[in-house]
Parts: structure tokens; C-alpha cells; sequence
């Protein structure tokens, strides 16, 4: 790491600190005396020779003792690197901290680079080459942080009737749904709702085969919930009940209220903040006797350990995925016992085809993708869950003892 003089370095990246909202004399370096240590943020250096994997070790030490709980972990490497190479650092700092922005230097400008998109910052104070910016894992899976994050990307998340892909947003809602088999569920919990069509489509099945199902839906989004109360008025689901809250502290069933004859979780699990508390969460709202349904993505997939690979910025939900075998063990130690399981929504690269479909050819391969995919997972399903990896969404079905 380095050792230049104190602050020398925090000041050549003056812009870039100014962006995150950082004073540059309150960022340390490991170069700074103890004395000068305090309550801020960390910034080190990785040796362009240095192996991200062996650096971080020094860069972590220097993090936990001089970065604030709310402070930022900055890495500063000179030359160019790979986007690979920045990929390689971003795995050796998780889980402790996720990488979110990049700074990029030239003589005259620094481009900023998030998922949000790029921008350039107006001016250089003299630094070179890259600076890695990184939050610890419980700041961007904080409840305020979660909240605004869903509320802000609500309505894109609801799809679009009409629109290309939309046909495909739906059939994986369905299929999860599907999974909990032939049923007249009474009440039925969607623990983390999105926009809802999950517990819609669970509901909608049971009214097709006589049921009169209550639906109880929740999500840390108000605006989620709202959105989801919408769906299921518009389905047809006369009764539907929503709430705010967290898996880790679900708010069904509330203190009086019976557990669920039927809980679906999708895509929910990878944004737990407490895995050990959202699992006992989501273990209390099913009833004895009663079906669970629960999926998520794979981080092990062909194209998820691609972009892994090739993408130095991902989204948290992508670095914090289970693979579905650590999601049944949990389960299965809590009383479940386990029935099926599938995967479902192919992987590399379709994905990408459907994104060009979306994007650029108005849906014309709409139709093909979505049979692709539709027997591909029945495939799967038929052979408990063969071929795992060719897909990258797994979902299971248990049963409460």
C-alpha cells in the first residue's frame, strides 16, 4: 500500500471526494501517523503488480481500523486497469464492503462511473489512474437505503402491459406461482411482494379451482405496496391486504393474526441484509402443514459468473445471491421439508436476446424466447431441477411439518 505523505493522495482526488460528499483532509491513508487517524474514511493503494486477492488483506486491516461505520473503503490504482482486474478487487472486498462507483482520471477530467450511468467531473486535481469507491455491505442494504432505492425504481419494476417483454415479466411471476401445485389456499402471504403479480398469480389459482383466498402482501416500498394493492383490485382479488416492512421483521403474521396456508418469496432472499433473521421471518408466516415457495437468482449461473467476471460494478442483489442448496439447508433446519425444485429464466445469452428484443426489435423474438425458456423450465421441473446452471433463477417448493 502506499506511502506517501499524509493526505498528498486524498488531495490529488480532491473532485472526486467532493462527489461522494467527503472532506479530503478526514480521508486517511495508511501513510497518516495513528495520531492522525479518526472517524472517516479509508483510502489505500493496490501496486499495479499486486494481485487484488493478496492486497486487500492490508487494504481490509486499514479499513476496520480507520473508516467510520458510515465512512467510504477507497483504493487507488495507478495505470489503466482491466475491467477485470477491478472485478478481481471488487471480490476481495465483499463482503465487507461493496464497490459502487469508479472514478476513471485523465490529464484534464475524471469520468464517474455507478450503475446510474457515467458522467464526467470538471476537473482533475493531478490524479492518476483509477479510485475505487466501496460502502460496507449493511450501509447499501440499510432500510433507509433499501426503501428509497425501491420506491425510486417502483413503476419499472410493475412491467408494462403491451410492451415487448412483457409476456415474459408475467410467465416467470407465473411459473414461481405455479410451483406451489394444486391448490385452494385460504390465505396466502407474498413476503416481499415487488409489484405483486407473484401472490396475484398464486391467488388466481385458487379462485380458477373454487378457493376464496385472501391475499396479504408486503414489501419495504410503499410505493411497492400501493403498486401491489393496484395489481390485485385490477386482477380481480377482492380481498388484498398490504403492509411496509422488512423479511427480517416481516409484519404478517401480526401479533393475533394465523400464519399463511401459502407463502411465495421471489427474488427477495438476495436482498436480505440478516440472512439468519429473514429465514426466521419467513419460517413464522407459514402454518404447519402449509406450502412455501421461494426463489431467487443463482449466482452461480453461466452468465451471472460472466458478468461476475467481466463487470467491475454490479448490484448488490448480485453479490449477495444464495445458491438454492444453502437456501433449502436453511429451511430444512427450521422444519421444512423439501418437495421440488427448478430453474427457470435461461441464462447467457438469452437474457441479452431478450434486452435486444426489448430494446430494439419492438418483441419480434418475443415469442421464441419465452417458449425457450417455457420449456426449458418445464424440463427442468421434470428432472428435479437438472442442469442448475444453465439458468439463472432457481425456485423450490416445501412443505411445513
Amino acid at each position: 500500500m502506499s506511502t506517501t505523505a499524509p493526505n498528498s493522495k486524498a488531495r490529488a482526488w480532491t473532485p472526486a471526494l467532493e462527489d461522494l460528499g467527503l472532506d479530503p483532509e478526514r480521508v486517511r491513508t495508511p501513510a497518516d501517523p495513528p495520531s492522525a487517524r479518526g472517524a472517516g474514511s479509508a483510502l489505500a493503494s493496490l501496486a499495479e503488480g499486486t494481485a487484488p486477492s493478496v492486497g486487500a488483506a492490508a487494504i481490509l486491516d486499514h479499513a476496520s481500523r480507520t473508516a467510520a461505520p458510515d465512512g467510504w473503503l477507497l483504493v487507488a490504482l495507478d495505470g489503466a486497469p482491466s475491467d477485470a482486474r477491478l472485478a478481481a478487487l471488487r471480490d476481495a472486498l465483499w463482503p465487507a464492503w461493496h464497490v459502487s462507483v469508479l472514478y476513471s482520471a485523465t490529464a484534464a477530467s475524471i469520468e464517474r462511473r455507478s450503475l446510474d450511468g457515467r458522467r464526467t467531473l470538471p476537473s482533475n486535481a493531478g490524479a492518476r489512474g483509477v479510485l475505487v469507491a466501496a460502502r460496507r455491505r449493511e450501509i447499501v442494504l440499510a432500510p433507509d437505503a433499501t426503501v428509497a432505492k425501491f420506491d425510486k425504481n417502483a413503476s419499472g419494476w410493475n412491467g408494462e402491459p403491451g410492451r415487448p417483454g412483457y409476456g415474459h415479466f408475467r410467465w416467470m411471476r407465473r411459473f414461481v406461482a405455479d410451483l406451489a401445485g394444486d391448490h385452494r389456499a385460504r390465505r396466502i402471504l407474498d413476503f416481499g411482494c415487488g409489484a405483486g403479480w407473484v401472490g396475484i398469480e398464486a391467488a388466481l389459482a385458487s379462485k380458477a379451482r373454487g378457493g376464496d383466498p385472501v391475499l396479504a402482501a408486503f414489501d419495504p416500498s410503499p410505493e411497492m405496496v400501493r403498486i401491489t394493492e393496484n395489481n390485485a383490485r385490477s386482477a380481480g382479488i377482492a380481498r388484498c391486504i398490504g403492509r411496509a416492512g422488512f423479511g427480517e421483521d416481516p409484519p404478517f403474521p401480526a401479533a393475533g393474526e394465523a400464519p399463511f396456508d401459502l407463502l411465495l418469496s421471489s427474488g427477495v432472499v438476495s436482498f436480505a441484509r440478516d440472512r439468519r433473521s429473514w429465514f426466521d421471518g419467513l419460517a413464522r408466516g407459514v402454518a404447519p402443514g402449509g406450502t412455501l415457495v421461494i426463489g431467487d437468482i443463482h449466482p452461480g449461473s453461466k452468465g451471472m459468473l460472466r458478468r461476475r467476471r467481466a463487470k467491475p460494478l454490479l448490484p448488490i442483489r448480485e453479490m449477495n445471491g444464495m445458491r438454492r442448496e444453502e437456501a433449502r439447508a436453511e429451511l430444512e433446519r427450521r422444519g421444512f421439508h423439501f418437495q421440488a425444485w427448478s430453474g427457470y429464466q435461461l441464462s447467457d445469452p438469452v437474457p441479452q436476446w431478450n434486452h435486444l428484443d426489448a430494446t430494439r426489435l419492438r418483441g419480434m423474438l418475443g415469442p421464441v424466447l419465452l417458449a425457450w425458456n417455457r420449456r426449458a423450465a418445464a424440463q427442468s421441473l421434470a428432472h428435479d431441477g437438472a442442469g442448475q446452471d444453465r439458468f439463472d433463477s432457481w425456485v423450490m417448493r416445501f412443505v411445513r411439518a
